[in-house]
């Protein structure tokens, strides 16, 4: 059986779990968890009306997906409320990025079920470093890290190494930027500044279609596609809340912004993987934008095989040959060769000092 197209059948009509027998539903949840996507897909049985309908196996883990989920949202208010707070000395508000941001706006569809491993905030560059250390007087700290990684962090990437809450253990990403700068694709965050909205909570979002392209952008300007099919999921759900209006205001900041390419993979991916409805004057109005018959053929292949779940019961042979392709591909995004070549040389000359005498003889040491 075809896993993959199986799990994409489910998101799309979730009736189709009636038709599963107790071999698919096993697999199943194994895919899902591992996918962070169990919660998700419960409460699209829930919204069916089939949850009770389903195995009584299968109910008890979804259940408890459900409990972790919702434990995390309410988590995650909480942290938001805190950060909020310990920054407004500085007078800086924090602005909530990707599965923080999609709890934070209470968007059901979106929000419902969806988890996360981390707390994204942006904050203005010039003031990134006095954010960290306020954070760090409240008790968070960053993780030991070696020489090198801490300066990889703070001169080639668009965020300071994360930061971790000594007792509660929420850990705290702290971006000014939506992707690196050395990439030479890292946007004039002026213009996103212009799509900030607050909820009635008091939480600093970006809007729905700046909210989007930058979902768009952590999926397709990345090198790391483990959760890549819940990203995916994530974008049907915002396109699901999309007005005409809102299709237009995402175009106009994708030609703006510089990442047409992006949106026209985004759309085309959903489309074809989810069925998304996709306005055909989005397909028109980006047409000109398309890469050459040749690139777009590459694209598919690595794309149409790494944006499905990537588990050992439902990978292939070429799905492990597209997703090296596109950790090669999202590393040449990130940053120009002569410094990606540099990068990997160190981290190549890191692992084989590591394996000859013992990664523990090396790795930094907590202070204390």
């Amino acid at each position: 059986m075809d896993l993959n197209k199986i799990l994409c059948q489910l998101f799309i009509e979730p009736t189709n779990g009636n038709q599963l027998g107790p071999k698919e539903w096993a697999v199943i949840i194994l895919v899902l968890r591992q996918q962070q996507l169990l919660a998700r897909f419960s409460y699209r049985w829930r919204n069916e009306g089939i949850f009770n309908l389903l195995p009584d196996y299968t109910k008890h883990h979804f259940r408890n997906a459900e409990i972790l989920a919702e434990k995390q949202h309410r988590q995650v208010a909480f942290e938001a409320t805190e950060l909020i707070h310990f920054l407004s000395g500085l007078h800086i508000t924090p602005i909530f990025l990707k599965g923080a941001a999609y709890a934070l706006t209470n968007n059901l569809g979106l929000g419902l079920g969806r988890t996360f491993s981390d707390i994204d905030i942006l904050v203005p560059k010039e003031s990134i470093e006095l954010v960290e250390q306020k954070l760090k007087i409240f008790g968070y700290f960053g993780e030991p890290l070696t020489s090198y990684d801490e300066n990889y962090y703070r001169s080639w990437t668009h965020e300071v190494p994360p930061l971790r809450h000594h007792a509660r253990g929420t850990i705290i990403d702290i971006h000014h930027n939506l992707i690196p700068p050395v990439s030479g694709r890292a946007p004039d965050m002026k213009v996103f500044m212009r799509h900030i909205v607050k909820t009635a909570e008091g939480f600093c979002t970006l809007d729905l279609s700046a909210m989007t392209l930058h979902s768009i952008i952590h999926l397709f300007i990345n090198e790391d596609f483990k959760n890549a099919f819940r990203d995916l999921t994530d974008l049907h759900l915002l396109f699901e809340d999309f007005s005409d209006d809102d299709w237009r205001k995402l175009v106009e900041l994708s030609i703006e912004t510089g990442f047409t390419l992006e949106l026209i993979l985004a759309t085309r991916y959903c489309h074809l993987l989810l069925t998304t409805n996709i306005p055909s004057l989005v397909f028109n109005e980006l047409e000109k934008y398309k890469p050459a018959k040749l690139r777009m053929l590459l694209l598919d292949f690595i794309f149409m095989r790494t944006l499905v779940p990537k588990h050992p019961l439902t990978g292939s042979p070429s799905q492990k040959v597209a997703v090296f392709f596109a950790f090669v591909r999202g590393h040449f995004l990130k940053m120009p060769f002569h410094i990606l070549l540099g990068h990997l040389t160190m981290k190549s000359f890191f692992w084989l000092r590591d394996a000859l005498f013992g990664k523990h003889q090396f790795s930094p040491k907590r202070p204390g």
